[in-house]
């Protein structure tokens, strides 16, 4: 009794699925191609300062940082860094999850990352 039920059941899902069961025509053509990536529009987001009260320089806008077993990165006004390069005169020394340490003329410097703001922010 189970070897006619696989092939009765086939025949009840081939006759349900006539457009998959007519494949002799080879394979459906298709509107665009499933692989390709999809197009995309860059748009730009608007960034804005928001000053704390802290005394961080408004010439380092740290906009984001990435922390991981090999790399500390910062992305400092749109360019990414790693402790030891230089942004306007100002020396990347270390990089946290939340912030980063910016050296200039032996002074230390603490820089924030400084959050999107909404529109409905003030």
């Amino acid at each position: 009794m189970r070897v006619f039920a696989i092939p009765l059941i086939m025949v009840l899902l081939l006759t349900a699925i006539p457009e998959r069961a007519a494949s002799a025509d080879g394979p459906p053509s298709l509107s665009n191609n499933p692989f390709a990536r999809p197009p995309s529009e860059a748009i730009p987001v608007q960034r804005e300062i928001r000053n704390g009260g802290d005394d961080t320089p408004a010439a380092l806008p740290l906009l984001a940082t990435m922390v991981s077993r090999v790399n500390r990165l910062a992305n400092v006004g749109g360019r990414i860094l790693k402790p030891g390069d230089d942004y306007q005169g100002y020396r990347l020394v270390l990089v946290h999850e939340q912030f980063a340490v910016f050296e200039r003329d032996g002074n230390s410097t603490t820089v924030y990352v400084k959050p999107l703001l909404a529109e409905d922010d003030d």
